[in-house]
């Protein structure tokens, strides 16, 4: 259950980012052992002049993950890979203007509502 957060240009259709959304959850579940029923995203669609990923051309898409330590690198490399492979495949993403970053932090970090540590409680 990481908190994935999608951040790309505004002027894709709708299914597009849907697909996106899909593809990685697909993969974060694949490559990273998390659980088929943990999905929370936060898809962001920006004018693309907003996006920036120093020289690069082409539409940038940002994937932010926060998540509880624990996977080793390895893990999180197959997530590089497959990920930026299947957006490829799929729908059409440049690996080159693919930016992917990985947060992790602790149980006392989340709280799932209620004013409750769910992870500590």
């Amino acid at each position: 259950m990481p908190l994935v957060t999608i951040t790309a240009a505004d002027h894709y259709p709708q299914e597009w980012y849907r697909q996106v959304a899909d593809i990685v959850n697909e993969v974060v579940i694949e490559t990273l052992d998390f659980p088929v029923d943990d999905r929370y995203q936060i898809i962001q669609a920006l004018p693309a002049e907003r996006i920036e990923l120093q020289t690069r051309s082409g539409d940038a898409l940002i994937l932010q993950l926060t998540m509880r330590s624990g996977r080793s690198s390895t893990a999180k490399q197959h997530f590089y890979k497959k990920v930026a492979e299947t957006l490829e495949q799929k729908v059409d993403v440049d690996p080159a203007n693919l930016m992917i970053v990985i947060t992790e932090n602790k149980d006392a970090d989340w709280s799932f509502g209620d004013g409750k540590a769910q992870f500590l409680v």
